[in-house]
């Protein structure tokens, strides 16, 4: 998660509220997020190890290279992904699809999953929060970095990294 705080106890206050205390379940594609109890980073633990101790949080101006290194790491996983998906639905034929579809069937075959696996594409290239996003700006809710890269020429010093651990 991407945002915007005065400290690091403060960023991970913002996080855990975000994603905890809502009326319905935040992501609703997550069931549950990494050990509340015992921080939100759960398997992503130590992701800043060695930088911020006994905290999983890492403000991006105490260790640029650090942060760049870990935000290229899961952009570059949310391009293999699009690349996968890509390639599993590049031989679906939306035209025929399209003049093929009735309403009264229900059936799922291939091209059902290739057209669910479409959808997944579809949610990354549009920037949507979904299991497949790894970074995630939640101080405006979006998959893009822009705003998270006009805050840091703003308040470089106010911009945090904080993993979490979403189960799905």
């Amino acid at each position: 998660m991407l945002v915007e705080a005065d400290s690091a106890a403060e960023a991970l206050a913002y996080v855990t509220t975000t994603i905890t205390h809502s009326e319905t379940p935040y992501p609703a594609w997550s069931d549950w997020h990494g050990g509340i109890g015992d921080g939100l980073a759960g398997r992503w633990s130590g992701l800043f190890d060695g930088w911020e101790e006994n905290q999983d949080v890492l403000c991006y101006s105490e260790n640029q290279q650090l942060a760049e290194e870990i935000i290229e790491k899961w952009i570059g996983y949310r391009t293999e992904e699009m690349k996968r998906l890509a390639e599993a639905t590049a031989d679906l034929d939306l035209s025929k699809l399209v003049d093929n579809y009735k309403p009264e069937e229900n059936k799922y075959d291939d091209n059902q999953y290739k057209i669910w696996q479409l959808s997944r594409l579809s949610k990354i290239l549009t920037n949507d929060w979904n299991s497949d996003t790894g970074v995630y700006d939640l101080q405006e809710h979006t998959a893009s970095l822009e705003y998270f890269r006009e805050r840091l020429t703003k308040e470089p010093t106010k911009q945090y990294l904080v993993p979490v651990d979403f189960h799905f």
